[in-house]
């Protein structure tokens, strides 16, 4: 029997803004909904043209190049400094510096469709433009959440633990983030004929019942029994085998299978769509752990700018590579703590050490921590021993076994197909005009 969504198809845009951690959750999800019927777009970047219209999705381009951003003299300085206040600061001072023609890509790209899925980093953008447009909206994150609640701190302020003290952290966070936006996101709201905001956006988004999902697992963050019920934690979204075996490259190239599979398991370290700043200290580092142990190393480049380490042979190098295929054969990862990938790890079971540099990704390190799967060592912290000294930590059977459990959990809980039926639920049950009275929740 077909689902009801099957007899309403939407046409869908996804928007998305940041690194390729930020956009590959929303390829799988953009086929789940493909399965069912809807028609979906993907908006981000042009680094990432290629990634999207390989996967069969339309893309539509927005303004500006994430990799040319993070590696600008300007972006390469701050993130040496290793402030991620700083590195946060620098980001929505370059969006601010091109958000003429930025708010022109968006604009055009939310015209072609009729509902909205968008992350976090478009939020200044996008919230005016579904409301100009009477588009129907949905947030999907895969950071730990900024929504109210009295029964923990927000993790970065986790000083106390009382009920008053709990939210009032949340709100702190809240104003920190509106305060990083407000002049852009009122002058453009101005700009469309919109009455400015006198609240936080995120406030303002939630009196509006707003759809407001967190797609990474309870097992890591329980959600709290005080949110309103326009808030859900999902779980992750992960790809089902036939997605897995669809974005997967044919086959290993020899060389990295032959380095994989001969002697012993090798550790993964990769730190993603991440700017690493300081290359120096991170060649030192590498460098440390194949001088002073037997380690092999695969090291992922991806956007850190390190590519010139001197031949080595316990050492493989490549810009990318698929998670999926060469985790299993790994002992232990290093990285920097994105949800994706963090994901991707407990999935495969492999013990872990994040090297967290900014914004969620110290949350994530600390959970890990927390929760017995792996080790957290902040970028201020790192040296070649420190990392040497972690990895040797890691040789102890719990971390395997609570990697196992939790595993197991997430393996259980149907992520994807959970994000999914909630969105389709929602858009389908929403109004025309969402911002509206009547555009409540039912």
């Amino acid at each position: 029997m077909l689902s009801f969504a099957f007899l309403c198809l939407m046409n869908i845009g996804i928007f998305t803004y940041g690194t390729r951690g930020d956009l590959q959750p929303y390829i799988f999800l953009a086929e789940k909904l493909r399965e069912h019927g809807h028609k979906v777009m993907i908006a981000a970047t042009d680094d990432f043209k290629n990634l999207v219209e390989e996967a069969g999705f339309e893309f539509h381009p927005l303004f500006g190049n994430a990799e040319s951003m993070m590696h600008s003299p300007e972006g390469k300085k701050i993130l040496q400094t290793e402030n991620s206040l700083q590195l946060m600061k620098y980001y929505f001072k370059a969006i601010h510096s091109m958000r003429k023609p930025l708010r022109e890509t968006y604009y055009s790209g939310i015209e072609k469709v009729d509902y909205v899925i968008a992350n976090s980093m478009t939020l200044p953008i996008v919230s005016s433009i579904v409301e100009k447009q009477h588009k129907r909206l949905a947030l999907t994150y895969f950071m730990p959440p900024l929504v109210e609640t009295s029964e923990y701190p927000l993790p970065e302020l986790a000083f106390f633990n009382n009920p008053w003290y709990n939210r009032l952290s949340f709100r702190i966070a809240q104003r920190v983030f509106w305060k990083l936006i407000k002049t852009d996101t009122n002058e453009y709201r101005k700009e469309l004929g919109l009455a400015p905001l006198r609240i936080n956006l995120i406030k303002h988004l939630d009196e509006q019942k707003i759809l407001d999902l967190y797609c990474f697992s309870p097992s890591l963050i329980p959600q709290p029994k005080d949110w309103e019920r326009q808030h859900k934690i999902t779980g992750f979204i992960r790809s089902s085998k036939v997605l897995d075996e669809k974005h997967s490259t044919p086959a290993l190239p020899m060389k990295l299978r032959e380095f994989l599979t001969s002697g012993a398991k090798p550790i993964y370290i990769g730190f993603g769509s991440n700017g690493i700043g300081d290359t120096t200290k991170f060649k030192a580092v590498i460098n440390h752990i194949l001088k002073h142990s037997n380690h092999k190393i695969l090291f992922c480049t991806g956007w850190s700018g390190l590519e010139d380490l001197a031949p080595h042979p316990n050492l493989y190098q490549s810009k990318y590579i698929n998670h999926d295929q060469v985790l299993p054969h790994c002992e232990l990862a290093v990285f920097h703590g994105g949800a994706g990938t963090l994901a991707t790890m407990i999935t495969h079971q492999v013990p872990m050490i994040v090297v967290s540099f900014y914004t969620d990704q110290p949350t994530w390190g600390r959970i890990v921590e927390k929760k017995g799967i792996g080790i957290h060592l902040p970028l201020k912290k790192l040296n070649g021993q420190r990392l040497l000294n972690a990895m040797n930590r890691l040789q102890n059977e719990e971390f395997k076994q609570n990697l196992k459990t939790i595993s197991n959990a997430i393996s259980a809980e149907n992520g994807l197909e959970n994000t999914v039926m909630e969105i389709e639920k929602y858009f389908l049950s929403r109004p025309a005009k969402p911002f509206e009275e009547n555009g409540r929740l039912p």
